[in-house]
């Protein structure tokens, strides 16, 4: 049983499960790809202000190529799922504790998008895409994990703040620029990109609190509009 207890090498192998998709078939695995499309295009929209604000731009940018994401991660989960066991002996116990969060809200989004696409009008969404809205939505609500989908947005801040506290480590920076011709030998090169984009995007925010503040209150927002039936449309 997957849950916020699981440990970091767990919850990766579910991910890893999830995006495999062994047990599904060829036109569910697309249908969930096109599923994640609308999903990034959504929220590059819902947060096109921040996205246009020079501090806030890179960290906005970080999420949206690198955590909600519709390139293929395979590369990236493999090396992860490598390299964890060794992170949980090396990294003191509170960042082995925001790489769980950080890993429980990817598998989180990993899920709850494997669920939603069996819940979409196949025929809607690919003969009209002015309907895929209005599709999505439809099928947020017959799939109904409002909770968890309120404890994903919940981790964002929560492992944003804990992210933030562990960039200020004097020593990372330096580190990762020390490490990463060894990443490229032990070929953990999207992995060492992954940390060291995370690190530029974080450390470049003015304003962390308001940034995560901005992306909680408006996706609570969203997620009530759907459960009350008051939003047909996303922001």
């Amino acid at each position: 049983m997957i849950d916020t207890n699981s440990s970091p090498v767990e919850l990766q192998q579910a991910i890893r499960t999830l995006r495999q998709g062994s047990d599904r078939s060829v036109e569910f695995l697309k249908l969930k790809k096109e599923i994640k499309r609308f999903q990034n295009n959504r929220l590059e929209n819902t947060y096109g202000d921040l996205l246009e604000q020079q501090g806030m731009r890179l960290a906005c940018r970080f999420f949206l190529d690198q955590l909600y994401c519709t390139h293929d991660l395979s590369t990236r989960d493999h090396q992860v799922e490598r390299v964890l066991p060794k992170l949980e002996k090396l990294l003191p116990a509170s960042a082995v504790n925001t790489v769980r969060k950080v890993i429980y809200m990817d598998y989180l989004a990993e899920l709850l998008d494997d669920e939603i696409t069996q819940f979409i009008n196949v025929e809607k969404w690919y003969s009209n895409k002015l309907l895929q809205e209005s599709n999505y939505i439809h099928a947020f609500k017959m799939q109904g994990q409002y909770d968890l989908r309120e404890q994903q947005i919940l981790l964002v801040r929560e492992i944003g703040e804990s992210l933030r506290r562990l960039m200020r480590l004097p020593f990372l920076k330096q580190l990762l620029k020390m490490t990463r011709g060894a990443a490229q030998k032990s070929n953990l090169e999207d992995f060492h990109d992954f940390l060291s984009q995370g690190l530029e995007a974080f450390t470049s925010l003015e304003k962390p609190t308001l940034f995560f503040q901005i992306i909680q209150e408006r996706e609570m927002s969203i997620l009530v509009g759907i459960r009350q039936g008051t939003l047909s449309t996303f922001p």
